[in-house]
């Protein structure tokens, strides 16, 4: 019998393979892959990592995520971008009305201080009118002659020369498209009839609850004898009309600033303007267009209430508490 020497010992010749085999099994245990396994793994994420540079590499979820990210950001700012808007639209309303206002005050410096005056034809809710073929030029003010087309009101600034772009006429939040230019001032709306996007303080149409007092006493106001600012420019702040046959007037309002708070621009014979966010002139056009409709007499206590006299609007025009909600 054949004998091994291991570790000291004598093995027979079955023990020795026994021990070789062992041995071959221990080396071929799965631990000893670890190393291995390792490097695979490795390899795996480095495919993974290519992938996801070369764009190929997201998931469903992932995408999903981000998607659902980018919603909730435009939720956010819209909003706020909104508001910016409306606020820089406000301020060149207001740039807008200034320079209306200082060629208002050339032009009356020019004509011994009288401003521009409006024809008969002109209503105290139509004072966005700037031309009319029932207004000839070179007649007295306030006379309907009719036949050719003559520059009323604000338009007399541009006919002589003291406004040379039309553009500064119109307010950029206006909605309804009849007072946005080009429309309004190219005659596309009536034949001879140009509207501008600011109402002017001076009209010169006689109708029920307006006096002839009322009439010539602003047509023979001059500059000169302001004793308290008389509100001169602002924006439209006609109700609306109730009629749906009406074109000319959107069913709602004309007051271009109405997201929350609703504003007027203003602007004053002495020069200044303001921003007038008082609730109650909002409710009271409301008040005018669903109880008590449309009237002249109700725009020109609306601009005596703007010069900060409210007395002949809150008398004649009871305002339900629910619409200073």
């Amino acid at each position: 019998m054949c004998y091994v020497m291991c570790h000291g010992r004598r093995l027979s010749r079955y023990t020795a393979a026994a021990s070789v085999a062992g041995l071959f099994l221990e080396s071929c245990r799965p631990q000893t892959l670890g190393p291995m396994v390792g490097t695979i793994n490795k390899a795996k994420d480095i495919g993974v990592l290519a992938r996801r540079r070369n764009g190929i590499g997201f998931t469903l979820i992932e995408l999903l995520v981000v998607i659902s990210i980018v919603v909730l950001l435009i939720a956010l700012l819209l909003p706020v971008m909104k508001k910016a808007k409306e606020t820089a639209r406000r301020t060149a309303c207001m740039s807008n009305q200034h320079q209306l206002n200082n060629a208002l005050q050339v032009y009356a410096s020019e004509q011994d201080g009288y401003y521009p005056p409006t024809s008969s034809g002109a209503n105290a809710q139509g004072t966005f009118n700037c031309s009319s073929p029932r207004a000839r030029e070179g007649t007295k003010p306030y006379f309907c002659c009719g036949g050719a087309e003559g520059w009323v009101g604000m338009g007399l600034l541009f006919k002589s020369g003291v406004v040379d772009d039309p553009k500064g006429f119109y307010c950029p939040s206006q909605r309804a498209p009849n007072f946005i230019y080009p429309k309004a001032w190219h005659n596309n709306i009536e034949p001879g009839f140009r509207f501008l996007g600011y109402y002017y303080r001076l009209f010169g149409q006689l109708s029920y609850g307006i006096s002839a007092a009322d009439v010539w006493r602003l047509h023979n106001f001059r500059n000169s004898d302001m004793k308290t600012p008389l509100a001169l420019t602002s924006d439209i702040f006609h109700p609306g009309s109730g009629f749906t046959k009406w074109t000319l007037y959107p069913e709602d309002t004309l007051w271009p600033h109405i997201d929350s708070p609703a504003i007027l621009n203003v602007t004053f014979i002495d020069g200044h303007a303001e921003t007038n966010a008082d609730a109650a002139l909002f409710a009271y056009s409301q008040v005018a267009l669903a109880i008590y409709g449309n009237s002249d007499a109700f725009s020109m206590m609306f601009w005596e209430y703007l010069d900060g006299d409210p007395m002949r609007l809150t008398v004649h025009y009871f305002l339900p508490p629910e619409f200073l909600d």
